[in-house]
């Protein structure tokens, strides 16, 4: 309430806006070794075919299949970031990150300073960094689609 006993009108700040996809694997996922990749199958459902799938490795990258792995998309990433020197987990769809568990109130400090001076410096447009993977359509203009 204000001086004159009137509410307040709740206005949401403009910088909290989503971290779009290009922007996150920019920052985390770009020089990093994937560790974990949770997929999402964008395919039809199908008895011989899973609809999601999660892998683990030391670098995942290699380990996709460029015909099985296509009709999937990255839901999240677990990676460790060499310019970072951390293993950061990113889900694109909620933009969120995460680390490990903190230790202490300054250790969580820096942790979020690392994360937000880390999307501050990404470069923005970046390619999807699993080049097997399908990528989300983020518009699509009708007037660009060709018929065959």
């Amino acid at each position: 309430m204000n001086r004159q006993g009137q509410r307040r009108r709740a206005v949401p700040p403009t910088w909290l806006l989503p971290i779009s996809r290009s922007t996150m694997a920019a920052a985390f996922l770009e020089n990093g070794q994937a560790r974990t990749l949770w997929l999402s199958g964008v395919h039809p459902r199908s008895a011989t075919k899973a609809d999601a799938k999660i892998l683990a490795g030391q670098d995942l990258d290699y380990s996709l299949d460029p015909f099985d792995d296509q009709s999937f998309y990255r839901s999240a990433a677990r990676s460790r970031n060499a310019a970072l020197e951390v293993t950061v987990g990113v889900s694109p769809k909620a933009s969120r990150v995460w680390l490990g568990k903190a230790n202490s109130i300054e250790g969580f400090a820096a942790s979020a300073a690392l994360l937000i001076n880390a999307v501050a410096a990404a470069k923005q447009g970046t390619a999807e960094p699993f080049r097997f993977l399908a990528t989300p359509v983020q518009a699509l203009d009708p007037a660009q689609v060709k018929g065959g």
